[in-house]
């Protein structure tokens, strides 16, 4: 009984993982895209358009191949409300980077208002990654578990270093996060 425990540990562990990064399109997520959005080896859903808005500095809305708009929240960050210090210099920051720019996304998840969770590339830089290099965001840590282990220690060490150096949002002695002030209001 003793040697068949690290068996049937490891198989619960391989089951486990298998069912984290099953390849199966999500179904809800795959209908917020455009028809050509494809399978990454990593079980994400790729799809590329051009930014036609930003409503905040952590989500902007995307002209599909198919002529639709999807509305995109950056994954990994959590960026100022539009009502919070720096919530409309942070968009501003956003729109400088992105707007009117083709764009490649790298689909994970719908969040709660049914807006696509995505890793945004323009110009072969990741979008919410320079949002938190501009002082414009926090690493949103609460959801870090869905990043790489590289995006994770990429976007701590931006923000980091952003924070160390007084940037951005980063200025004010005490800035509140996004999630408190949501939660205040």
């Amino acid at each position: 009984m003793k040697k068949f425990l690290p068996f049937a540990f490891a198989a619960i562990c391989l089951a486990a993982c298998l069912d984290k990064f099953d390849t199966q399109p999500n179904s809800k997520l795959q209908a917020q895209l455009p028809p050509d959005a494809k399978m990454s080896d990593a079980g994400t859903l790729l799809a590329s358009g051009r930014v036609v808005n930003i409503s905040d500095g952590d989500t902007l809305t995307v002209l599909g191949t198919d002529k639709q708009r999807y509305k995109i929240r950056l994954q990994g960050i959590d960026a100022p409300e539009k009502s919070q210090p720096h919530g409309q210099k942070c968009k501003e920051a956003l729109m400088m980077q992105t707007a009117n720019l083709p764009v490649e996304v790298e689909a994970y998840k719908l969040d709660k208002y049914r807006r696509v969770v995505a890793r945004i590339t323009a110009e072969g830089k990741d979008v919410a990654l320079e949002q938190l290099r501009n002082g414009c965001a926090w690493h949103y840590t609460a959801y870090a578990k869905e990043q790489s282990d590289a995006d994770q220690k990429a976007y701590a060490s931006a923000e980091k270093q952003t924070r160390k150096a007084r940037k951005g949002l980063w200025k004010d002695k005490q800035p509140t996060a996004p999630w408190d002030f949501r939660r205040q209001k």
